[in-house]
């Protein structure tokens, strides 16, 4: 087998190969100074690796206070919407806003619908007006 075969066994340990695949992984490997040099350099990782496993560092004074008051100022961010709702205020601008929004849609649509529809058509019934200034108004 060429290095182009060879070169996707040499990360893997040799607990991880099938027998044939370790058995041609380490034929190649002692003919081949390239591919011998790759799988040294796989193996110095490894090592490093597992040696690194076994540190535990402290992390640096006031990390903790820090991520958590990134972490309020981010909620306070997330949640300033919201926080304006709770003012009255706001919530009946908001609330007549979305009102008049719906009246404007629903004129416009029966506008569209008077347009479209053909001229012997029945006319579509109006709605009765309780109160006489609504009616004066029409």
């Amino acid at each position: 087998m060429g290095c182009h075969d060879v070169r996707p066994l040499l990360p893997a340990r040799v607990e991880e190969l099938s027998p044939l695949e370790a058995r041609v992984r380490a034929e190649h490997v002692a003919g081949c100074s390239r591919c011998a040099a790759e799988a040294a350099a796989y193996s110095r990782l490894v090592h490093a690796l597992a040696a690194m496993a076994g540190l535990e560092a402290e992390p640096v004074a006031g990390t903790l206070e820090r991520a958590l008051a990134a972490l309020d100022r981010r909620r306070m961010l997330s949640t300033g919407p919201r926080v304006l709702m709770t003012d009255p205020r706001v919530a009946m601008f908001a609330a007549g806003s979305a009102g008049a929004l719906v009246a404007t849609l629903m004129v416009a649509r029966a506008l569209r619908q008077r347009r479209r529809a053909p001229r012997g058509a029945r006319p579509v019934p109006r709605l009765a007006l309780a109160t006489p200034a609504l009616a004066r108004a029409k």
